[in-house]
């Protein structure tokens, strides 16, 4: 017999506490991008393995939320959660002292694995707390704080790297864990009652992933959520070596125009939180990803025209608002599909997101060396799968809804 939870009704700082939290993931590549330039002069090491830092990041967090969905799912929130901050502080620290490049690779996958386990926490607690249109608007919220991650990171990093170094950075994202695990410790209750948990035999586990793989309305949103990110992370790929090497911008400069740029993303979540009730998810799913289609066209149209940097930026602005419309809607729908074994929905989840979206970043260092323009089309391209994926599933929820 299915335990029916009993739904909260969480507060303002239980979406500050969780964006703190999430926040990690992100700040581990959008702070560690302006230094990438000075790791790779450093090793001497080729601008393709100063990208593998985001790389293995990257799959680090996508392959380990498949691990980790299950055990919080089985053991709670709360715990997990804790031992994960504990974790990305250690590691943080660890690739700080990296000798050579092995080693910072070795400890940005732990970074990885931990920013996975907080991931998968953070967008459980959100469905264990809430549904429906609340859940969705409790997301655009919590993208909304952690919006301000591509504002201030690259900003802070690029700072942060001119003045003390790239080991600097790190030292400041071990700073920021020790702050998310002490108010975690203070505020965050476990809101995974023992009743609703689940077995972790491994058996059990793949029947899981199984039947929410195979269910329609979590794979298309999810799909279409991957192809954002894999726009995303073409862009932050590419962005720290066009913005630095081809148009001359220092650290702090870097951080400041990719901060800029990245305030949009802020304000696509802000925009998806107060009309999703009017409008729906689906629906705004489908307008944020045009918009993201529509900014890398524009970014094109206008560096070709002669704008230069200027013309980057704003066709960027565009579609970085699209992907703050896009994300929260798009998680929102993926996470109403199932409700039971929702930190296993969030890991699935996670899983397909960042392992697709980590190949962006070595296809997109491939283009860098040919200039903007290449780099600019294959966002393009990228914008245009991730359209029509958004639109299957916009077809099959509107369908679903008249049904």
């Amino acid at each position: 017999m299915m335990t029916t939870r009993r739904r909260r009704s969480p507060g303002g700082w239980f979406a500050v506490s969780l964006a703190l939290v999430t926040v990690l993931g992100p700040a581990g590549t959008d702070m560690f991008l302006a230094s990438l330039p000075d790791i790779v002069a450093e090793f001497s090491a080729t601008a393709a393995s100063g990208q593998l830092t985001l790389t293995v990041y990257l799959l680090a967090m996508g392959a380990g939320q498949l691990v980790f969905g299950p055990i919080t799912d089985a053991f709670g929130r709360r715990i997990p959660l804790l031992v994960a901050l504990l974790a990305f502080l250690l590691a943080s620290v660890w690739a700080a002292a990296s000798p050579d490049m092995a080693a910072l690779l070795a400890a940005r996958t732990v970074q990885g694995l931990a920013a996975a386990l907080t991931l998968v926490v953070a967008l459980s607690m959100v469905r264990d707390a809430a549904s429906g249109a609340r859940a969705a608007q409790l997301f655009a919220l919590l993208m909304t704080i952690e919006g301000l991650a591509p504002v201030l990171a690259p900003s802070l990093g690029g700072v942060v790297d001119e003045r003390f170094g790239w080991r600097a950075v790190l030292l400041v994202l071990a700073g920021l864990a020790a702050i998310a695990l002490a108010n975690t410790a203070l505020t965050l209750p476990e809101t995974l009652p023992r009743g609703s948990r689940s077995s972790v035999r491994p058996a059990a586990v793949l029947r899981t992933y199984a039947r929410i793989a195979r269910d329609g309305n979590f794979l298309l949103p999810t799909l279409g959520l991957s192809a954002v990110f894999f726009f995303l992370f073409g862009y932050i790929g590419g962005a720290p070596f066009i913005y630095q090497e081809r148009f001359g911008l220092d650290a702090t400069g870097f951080g400041l125009v990719f901060g800029g740029t990245g305030i949009t993303v802020m304000l696509g979540a802000i925009v998806a939180g107060r009309t999703v009730t009017r409008w729906g998810a689906a629906r705004l799913a489908l307008a944020g990803t045009v918009t993201v289609f529509a900014g890398a066209v524009l970014a094109v149209g206008l560096t070709l025209a002669g704008a230069g940097l200027l013309g980057v930026v704003i066709g960027m602005g565009v579609a970085l608002f699209g992907i703050g419309v896009a994300e929260a809607t798009l998680m929102s729908l993926a996470m109403a599909s199932q409700d039971t074994s929702l930190g296993s929905t969030a890991a699935l989840l996670g899983a397909f997101q960042l392992m697709i979206s980590s190949a962006a970043t070595p296809l997109a260092g491939a283009t860098v060396p040919s200039g903007p323009v290449p780099w600019l089309a294959f966002l393009v391209a990228a914008g245009a799968i991730a359209v029509a994926i958004v639109a299957v599933s916009a077809s099959r929820a509107k369908n679903g809804a008249q049904a």
